[in-house]
């Protein structure tokens, strides 16, 4: 198939100098030319998705050896530099004609990550038990046996299913907030199980340090990813194939490279790998061991720009801060790969993630190790688990995740309805709820549609802040049905809490299934929930296609609602069939009320006005009223004009008495 000049496809772009001045230069040139950089290994080649205008600019640019978007022979793999070819089989691995075989009979396709049929995943915790366990007993001053001797003899019951959920909520009772109880019910299930009934009682000036004062990430810029192979160095010790190496590579690349596409192009995302294939002397464990026994050796053997490492849990942190530092990285990530036996096959906190080959790969085989890392990377970045079922599901839409505080409004055991996520399971999709999670939405919009017969609409909806409007719309998602409760990620918008004049919802002209039936509105402006709007119920449809918050906003100035009353004076043909038009505030409206017959002899009639954005109380100066030009009945005799804005008269009029016929169809006012 031939490329358009738009169309962009992935390529490999391997530099001519192979420095750090020579990649900056070169990442810079091509992010400034328009290709969405995607990955750079080493200082050797950058991956992004360019066009063939792109391709040519970088070429005549000089600052590459080689740009290409196919498979590389061996015959040229040979002519390649030394610093080349790693970053060249790694291509080559993503392009594998039997890889790319593999993923069209991807028949673990949507299916969730507690699938019965698979390995049930541990709970994601964001924060590592063993940096939980140090900060709480340094708090409380006190050690271990000390602080559990109170449990000693107590005998909790395992936390699984429906058990998990029960001791979320008891959690949550106790500390009157679900997102601390969502993090805790997660911690505990990791730890021995005295701290199941400790972590009932702890001091609410712990809660408010650890958890509600908690750094947070947003997946935006460079980030470096340190992937630490680990092997036995024994004879017949557990050990990857050559081949299984290079797919898992390509796995993992794959799936950090499909969050770069899927990222707004203003975060301008990047992954920056080190890679390292270490040996270690260690036997091997079994599927209820613990990764200790071979991460903290393998730290040992880790070798970056000269720094070594203790074998210890806190190198992992030690090695992310020289890859930030070195690259000058908003964050750094490490991603350990093994065939050690381990307790799970999968799993990220502590800004790790381990990735296990248990019983094959927990039974999604290795051709799903791109959505299992990706799934794994969100949790890093502030994402919730949408699943249910067995093991530690999602229970609660209430919890808040992110650097945006954003609901986990995707779970699988109230969302209304549940929407197909990476967060969920085995799909090639992020809903707007983990967008916003990871960082992506500095404006957070969910709405609920009402739960009345035929409440729900295909028609386009916007939210509009007083001078600036944006369209909802979820892709891959039917929007707005009847009782849905759905979220919108608006990202990079550039909008601060002043700029949001009001909250507004508009709806575009009634299509096929008429009206729309709004019943809340909550929005969020970088992770501060400012407007929660409960209870609207109204029906945005025929003439009336708008619906603003009497409460939520920065000013009281903008015109919200605008409505208009005209008076016809009670005299013989007074009344009119033509046009009416109200020109106000440098706009105008045509005056119409659909199905109704206006400007009747003696009647009053009144006109509920879209204000449209961006029309504030002080541009509110002069009035016109039009009549078009005279039809078979003559003209029409304009009694009186009454104005309210927001609620309020601003103009009222009722001694206008005149007509507007022949060559003198205008009438002006001032306000």
């Amino acid at each position: 198939m031939m490329t358009t000049r738009n169309e962009r496809k992935q390529h490999i772009f391997f530099l001519r100098r192979t420095n750090n001045e020579a990649m900056r230069l070169a990442q810079a040139y091509l992010s400034e030319l328009g290709v969405r950089v995607t990955n750079r290994q080493g200082n050797a080649a950058l991956m992004g998705l360019a066009t063939p205008s792109h391709v040519e600019a970088a070429y005549e640019s000089g600052l590459f050896a080689a740009i290409t978007a196919k498979t590389i022979s061996e015959e040229s793999l040979r002519k390649y530099a030394a610093e080349h070819q790693e970053a060249a089989r790694l291509w080559n691995a993503i392009l594998a004609p039997e890889r790319h075989e593999q993923k069209k009979e991807r028949t673990h396709e949507g299916r969730s990550w507690a699938d019965p049929e698979r390995e049930t995943p541990p709970p994601h915790s964001l924060i590592d038990p063993r940096d939980f366990k140090r900060a709480l007993l340094a708090f409380l001053k006190v050690e271990e046996e000390q602080f559990l001797e109170p449990y000693k003899d107590e005998k909790p019951p395992n936390i699984t299913g429906k058990r998990f959920e029960a001791y979320e909520r008891r959690l949550e009772r106790a500390y009157d907030n679900p997102t601390v109880a969502y993090h805790l019910a997660r911690l505990a299930w990791h730890l021995e199980p005295a701290y199941r009934l400790a972590l009932l009682k702890l001091p609410i000036e712990f809660i408010i340090a650890f958890f509600l004062e908690a750094a947070c990430w947003k997946m935006e810029n460079e980030i470096a990813v340190g992937v630490v192979f680990v092997e036995s160095s024994r004879e017949g010790g557990p050990k990857f194939s050559g081949s299984q190496r290079t797919t898992l590579q390509a796995e993992i690349v794959s799936g950090l490279d499909w969050l770069a596409g899927q990222a707004p192009v203003g975060a301008h995302l990047t992954w920056v790998y080190d890679w390292q294939f270490v040996k270690i002397d260690v036997a091997n464990g079994n599927n209820n061991s613990t990764e200790d026994y071979w991460r903290d050796p393998a730290m040992g053997e880790v070798s970056y720009f000269g720094n070594s490492y203790a074998e210890a849990w806190s190198s992992v942190a030690a090695y992310r801060d020289d890859m930030r530092v070195r690259n000058a990285s908003a964050h750094a990530i490490v991603i350990f790969v093994t065939p050690y036996g381990t307790e799970w096959h999968a799993y990220a906190g502590g800004s790790r993630i381990t990735l296990a080959n248990r019983n094959n790969w927990g039974g999604w085989g290795i051709g799903t190790i791109d959505r299992i890392t990706a799934h794994e990377t969100c949790h890093l970045f502030g994402a919730a688990d949408e699943y249910t079922g067995s093991g530690t599901p999602c229970s609660t839409c209430g919890s808040t995740h992110g650097c945006y505080h954003i609901p986990n409004g995707n779970c699988g055991s109230c969302a209304r309805p549940q929407q197909a996520c990476i967060m969920d399971g085995n799909s090639p999709r992020l809903c707007a709820y983990t967008q916003g999670q990871i960082g992506w939405a500095d404006l957070f919009v969910e709405l609920t549609t009402a739960d009345t017969l035929w409440a729900g609409t295909d028609d386009t909806v916007w939210l509009d802040i007083g001078d600036r409007t944006f369209v909802l719309d979820n892709p891959n998602h039917d929007d707005r049905e009847q009782n849905n409760v759905e979220g919108y990620a608006l990202n990079y918008t550039g909008v601060v809490k002043a700029d949001v004049k009001r909250v507004g919802i508009r709806k575009s002209a009634d299509g096929f299934a008429g009206g729309w039936k709004l019943k809340r509105v909550r929005l969020w402006v970088r992770g501060e929930l400012i407007c929660d709007a409960n209870n609207i119920n109204q029906w945005l449809e025929d003439e009336y296609l708008w619906w603003a918050s009497s409460s939520c906003g920065s000013v009281t100035s903008i015109v919200n609602r605008l409505q208009v009353k005209v008076s016809t004076a009670d005299v013989m043909w007074a009344g009119t069939d033509d046009d009416v038009r109200l020109y106000l505030g440098g706009r105008s409206w045509n005056l119409d009320n659909e199905g109704h017959d206006d400007f009747e002899r003696g009647h009053t009639d009144t006109f509920d006005l879209d204000p449209g954005t961006g029309l504030y109380k002080p541009s509110l100066a002069s009035i016109r009223i039009y009549k078009s030009p005279d039809g078979v009945a003559g003209g029409w005799r304009l009694k009186g004009l009454q104005i309210l804005v927001n609620g309020a008269s601003i103009y009222n009029n009722q001694s206008i008495n005149k007509w507007l016929e022949d060559d003198d169809r205008n009438w002006y006012g001032m306000i």
